[in-house]
């Protein structure tokens, strides 16, 4: 297994890319839904089944929300370790040039 700066960065894109199309399945599932919204009537037990239903949705939709937001946070977080293992990378090269510029190499 090898893992490079440029291998990380594909991964962030990746995870972007995933991210986008949970984002596009639950904007269609929320369509979905939507379209039941009236469906319970204007009756004592619609009201109370469209309530449930609208807190069901929402807490769903909480979640997905979260996990989104998570995805986001995730891809950032692996942009960030391969910036910061190419800088690494590029320091200890130097050092090394250096070290050998020193030596008369």
């Amino acid at each position: 297994m090898e893992i490079t700066p440029e291998s990380m960065h594909k991964s962030a894109t990746d995870m972007d890319a995933v991210k986008d199309q949970i984002q596009a399945l639950i904007d269609k599932f929320n369509g979905k839904v939507e379209e039941y919204a009236d469906a319970f009537g204007g009756d004592e037990i619609g009201s109370l089944l469209g309530i449930a239903h609208e807190a069901c949705t929402g807490a769903l939709n909480d979640c997905f929300t979260t996990n989104i937001e998570e995805l986001v946070q995730y891809g950032q977080n692996i942009r960030e370790m391969a910036d910061s293992h190419q800088a690494t990378d590029d320091e200890i090269a130097k050092g090394l040039e250096q070290l050998l510029g020193e030596l008369g190499r």
